[in-house]
């Protein structure tokens, strides 16, 4: 019987994966080029890791984050900046170089630790021409492997449907580009899941919340922040008083992470500064500055898309915001716990602040949303600690899904006609390589095979 349970378990995991890789990569041929914040910086820098060159050389004149690396220069062309900044110019200006010989170039991620980048570069080096889509799909694949293990987890206490409509529109469209955001993102998620798991059983594993937290701080040492979303919505599962093993269980992972960190930190000579954003600013207007900043935070979170240049469609943004607050709702009306959202909410609009204003003399006002999605998604998921049936719920995650088609399919508009053009993009300049109505067709049938998938219960 444990092994038919076992069998079971797997293919729900490989179903829910599997429907993610789509959604992801429909989201991936949807983007342009480079369309992602810093993308061009961080598959350059997995090309140059593939390639064994861990640290490249310093460059003259750059600040010490930059890295000069040998890659090829059809990875080194197509530079996004001719749309980047505005949404009404189409991706068409943006030709990457078809020619094969290689090329010196910089990238701001060259001293980032290796590990994401090894497993993103070496897989297209092995199995593609190595185009920039081919990196695209490393990363899809990666971050629908941990989604879909972590919605597989979530359905077995009826939580499935509180881990869909947590994600933001701004979490699907990092999950589809390089860079360490969307994978911090998917692992974050797995984390908060098997967190809330244990309100349903105090007994389940402590170690299964830790480490994807660990395997953050060794991806993106800045990933610290991400400690303490995660022991919000842990904290009260911890039994009192607290035992010596649960410390171990709790610290050995992350120290771990840390040690490794420090370690290459201290071997790339690695230095917190960056004359470009750096400023000189007293105390008191570097806290008014970035307190003022709040909101442009949490809208970014919420569905900032691109380098920011553009956002969700105002509507799906309200459904996830309508989704925070049933959530808070919910915790209030069914949970022990009332207060727990009081100090989320302390912890998500202070602890940016606090960070940005210790650092505000080395590198500035730093702090941008996608950086807070984590906390957003915590925000939703804590709710999923009460077991309880709702209808309402079920027609919350359906409306997640079209609100997250919606997205797509503004997404395609921006980079196709621009967000002035054809709604039905039409007489497009910019061109996915799927026809996009098949695209959006693709993403909405993968949609309704998760919304199917987090309704249905399973046993721990």
């Amino acid at each position: 019987m444990n092994e038919l349970r076992s069998g079971k378990r797997s293919l729900v995991w490989l179903g829910a994966t599997a429907a993610f890789t789509v959604v992801g990569c429909s989201w991936a041929f949807s983007i342009a080029r480079y369309g992602g914040p810093d993308e061009p910086a961080h598959i350059i820098r997995a090309a140059a890791v593939a390639d064994g060159d861990l640290l490249g050389k310093p460059v003259a004149g750059l600040e010490p984050g930059y890295r000069q690396v040998t890659v090829a220069k059809t990875l080194a062309s197509g530079d996004p900046s001719c749309f980047r900044h505005d949404d009404l110019v189409t991706a068409e200006c943006s030709v990457a170089s078809s020619k094969s010989d290689r090329i010196a170039v910089a990238t701001s991620a060259g001293t980032a630790p290796p590990w994401y980048y090894w497993i993103v570069g070496v897989v297209p080096r092995a199995l593609s021409d190595g185009g920039a889509l081919a990196y695209r799909m490393v990363t899809v694949v990666l971050c629908s492997a941990i989604l879909g293990f972590a919605l597989d987890r979530s359905r077995r206490y009826g939580g499935g449907g509180w881990m869909l409509i947590a994600l933001t529109p701004a979490a699907w469209f990092l999950f589809a580009v390089v860079g360490t955001s969307g994978i911090e993102i998917a692992l974050v998620t797995l984390a908060l899941v098997e967190a809330v798991a244990r309100f349903d059983s105090r007994d389940a594993s402590l170690a299964r919340v830790i480490v994807p937290l660990a395997i953050c701080l060794a991806l993106r040492p800045s990933a610290v922040i991400d400690v303490a979303v995660v022991g919000l919505a842990l904290a009260p599962t911890i039994t009192r008083p607290i035992r010596i093993k649960t410390v171990r269980t709790i610290v050995s992972p992350l120290v771990a992470a840390a040690a490794v960190t420090a370690a290459w930190s201290r071997w790339t000579g690695l230095v917190v500064d960056d004359r470009r954003t750096a400023d000189a600013d007293k105390l008191p207007t570097a806290v008014r500055r970035s307190v003022h900043g709040i909101p442009e935070t949490v809208h970014q979170a919420i569905g900032a898309l691109g380098w920011n240049e553009f956002f969700a469609p105002f509507a799906a943004q309200m459904v996830w915001v309508f989704a925070l607050g049933f959530a808070a709702w919910w915790t209030v009306a069914h949970a022990s716990d009332h207060w727990w959202h009081v100090r989320w909410l302390a912890a998500a609009v202070l602890l940016p602040v606090v960070l940005e204003v210790v650092l505000h003399r080395r590198v500035g006002e730093i702090w941008q949303g996608r950086y807070s999605i984590a906390f957003g998604i915590g925000g939703v998921l804590y709710a999923a600690r009460v077991n309880r049936d709702s209808l309402f719920l079920g027609r919350l995650v359906i409306v997640a899904a079209f609100a997250e088609v919606l997205t797509l399919w503004h997404t395609l508009r921006r980079y196709m006609v621009g967000l002035h053009g054809s709604l039905t993009l039409r007489h497009a300049a910019w061109h996915p390589p799927l026809n996009p109505w098949l695209l959006i067709a693709i993403n909405a049938a993968a949609m309704a095979a998760l919304v199917v998938a987090s309704e249905s219960q399973g046993t721990m």
